[in-house]
């Protein structure tokens, strides 16, 4: 069982790497650009932008179960693609599966959302304890990090929390503070009974340390209805 689990991990972190690999040949072609304040909770002001401008990386995480597949499914693939097409690599989440019954990612997942004048590249992160580590990594090379919680799991909102604030912790190590990147906070799972609303996750996360001129919070939900993700989109394009 030994051998087994360091197979395991060693697997995992392969996956990651390529991942890493992939990602930062991506991020070559499209370098990072710097971002207006914005209005927590608001969306910022609409710009007019050329194609070629309106492009951003997207690094997702949060826990495993968060429902971070099932977004990027739902996101890139379902009902939530406004008027654009989808590319996708790696572990592509749950091989065509309905909505909220993705498998967990085992390492990497990357998709492209591209539209008439966008393109929004994902890089979802396995969330169970051998990957997080990693997460820091990609935090240089990406655009905004989306940060998915399963909102109605109560019993490990502690640990959402306790990776969350230690992701931001590594922020302030590795990135100056004019190059702080948005964080877009998801409170999953809404149709869930006892799911958190925005403001009880704010606390439970402890989310008053975070610049609120980079904190965007959402309510999503998956299942047989996604809502939320028009909303999403809308966002991660105006801060584009």
């Amino acid at each position: 069982m030994v051998f087994l689990r360091h197979v395991s991990v060693a697997v995992s972190a392969a996956a990651a790497a390529v991942g890493s690999a992939l990602f930062l040949a991506l991020s070559w072609w499209s370098p990072r650009r710097l971002r207006p304040p914005a209005e927590y909770r608001m969306m910022p002001p609409a710009q007019d932008s050329r194609a070629e401008d309106r492009k951003q990386q997207i690094l997702v995480l949060g826990l495993d179960g968060a429902g971070k597949s099932s977004l990027l499914q739902c996101l890139t693939l379902g009902d939530g693609a406004k008027g654009g097409g989808a590319r996708g690599g790696g572990a592509r989440p749950g091989g065509g599966a309905r909505p909220g019954r993705c498998r967990p990612t085992r390492g990497f997942n990357f998709m492209s959302l591209r539209g008439a004048d966008y393109q929004l590249d994902f890089l979802e992160i396995g969330g169970d304890a051998e990957l997080r580590r990693y997460w820091a990594e990609y935090l240089s090379k990406t655009d905004v990090v989306v940060f998915v919680v399963d909102a109605a799991d109560r019993r490990r909102l502690a640990l959402a929390r306790q990776e969350l604030q230690r992701l931001l912790e590594a922020e302030q190590r590795l990135l100056e503070a004019e190059q702080r990147l948005p964080l877009v906070v998801l409170a999953n799972k809404q149709d869930q009974a006892g799911a958190l609303g925005l403001s009880a996750l704010h606390e439970s996360l402890s989310l008053d340390s975070v610049d609120p001129d980079r904190l965007f919070l959402l309510a999503t939900q998956m299942g047989r209805t996604p809502t939320g993700l028009d909303s999403l989109q809308d966002l991660l394009l105006q801060l584009a």
